[in-house]
């Protein structure tokens, strides 16, 4: 049987290898650490933000693919921004000036609207093995509860969106 990128994800997020401290048996919850600053300074921690739908997306400035979605998650973020949902972009760049600049461009440029925060992974405490992605952008999505209940390596797919909406109230 040959391994595709897609399967691999979904059974590293099944039996909980993405999450530290996951048992991967069924029924087994993990608490993932998400925490640090964010790109203007401001504290962070994924655990505030229990109650919403969060989609959580590692990316790089030197990914095409990723800069290619970022207008559609803006627009998603502006779309159900009465609506209890985020985005966290975490930039994996290997400057935090690389990830700052881009940042500064993308409040110039975007229109406001929707909860969206930017942070650098070199400071935010988060798994290792989300920093190791081999395909970018890396995208997890988490219930209301804080569970991950999807996860997409390369192109965020119209069913992640139909995921998060099928979550939201």
């Amino acid at each position: 049987m040959i391994i595709t990128r897609r399967r691999w994800l979904l059974a590293t997020l099944s039996t909980g290898l993405l999450l530290p401290g996951a048992a991967g048996a069924q029924g087994a919850t993990a608490t993932v650490t998400l925490s640090g600053r964010t790109l203007d300074g401001q504290p962070f921690n994924l655990a505030w933000l229990r109650s919403h739908v969060v989609m959580v997306v590692m990316w790089r400035t030197d990914c095409a693919v990723c800069l290619d979605k970022m207008p559609e998650l803006r627009a998603n973020a502006r779309g159900w921004r009465d609506k209890p949902f985020d985005i966290v972009l975490v930039n994996l760049d290997g400057q935090r000036a690389d990830a700052q600049a881009y940042d500064q461009l993308r409040r110039l440029a975007a229109e406001s609207g929707g909860s969206i925060y930017s942070l650098w992974h070199g400071e935010v405490d988060m798994p290792a093995s989300w920093r190791g992605s081999s395909r970018l952008p890396l995208t997890l999505v988490f219930d209301r509860a804080g569970q991950v209940v999807g996860g997409h390596e390369g192109r965020i797919p119209p069913q992640a969106w139909d995921q998060v909406a099928d979550l939201l109230p």
